[in-house]
């Protein structure tokens, strides 16, 4: 399998990272549990959040109770709407030079029929439940490695003079007073 590592500062652009990401269904992780996953030979689900995550724990989070492993969907042509839901959770967040880099699993096209689309959220009637509409979709159950047929890893570096490592610190110096 294809593994193509980025590394970059984190002020310069990923717009080459996000134009890769159209038109394709991806897994995202963080970039410490790739060896895991690898050596294993499968993407776990995590339906009873025995494993850290990428994008935090939802305890109403739809594909996570469906017992899916959850997927980007980007096979849709870019509109603003969807520019909107994509916004709402970004694969390269966890990338952050504080958060150690994401690995990004592209699923090969043999898989997508095995999809369950997000659309099956409103199906069941389940809008208690957290899901990023146009945008998510899921697998269910552990996910063999032989489904992807990629592999990009993205770390960031800081850049000490960029705006997001002037907050990271003045977020640090505020949470080490108290305030």
């Amino acid at each position: 399998m294809k593994v193509t590592p980025y590394k970059r500062r984190e002020s310069e652009p990923l717009d080459d990272l996000r134009t890769l990401l159209q038109g394709r269904v991806f897994h995202v992780t963080r970039l410490a549990a790739l060896p895991e996953i690898l050596r294993s030979g499968v993407v776990l689900a995590n339906r009873d959040r025995s494993l850290p995550t990428t994008f935090g724990y939802l305890e109403n989070g739809y594909f996570r109770n469906l017992g899916c492993v959850s997927l980007f969907d980007y096979r849709a042509e870019l509109t603003e709407q969807l520019e909107f839901y994509r916004a709402k959770c970004d694969p390269f967040q966890e990338a952050a030079p504080d958060r150690g880099g994401v690995a990004i699993l592209f699923v090969g096209q043999g898989a997508y029929g095995d999809l369950v689309p997000w659309t099956k959220w409103k199906d069941d009637n389940a809008q208690s439940e957290m899901v990023v509409p146009y945008v998510e979709a899921g697998y269910r159950g552990a996910m063999p490695v032989e489904l992807f047929d990629e592999i990009l890893t993205l770390e960031l570096t800081e850049d000490p003079d960029s705006i997001m490592a002037i907050h990271r610190r003045a977020f640090a110096r505020r949470r080490a007073s108290g305030r």
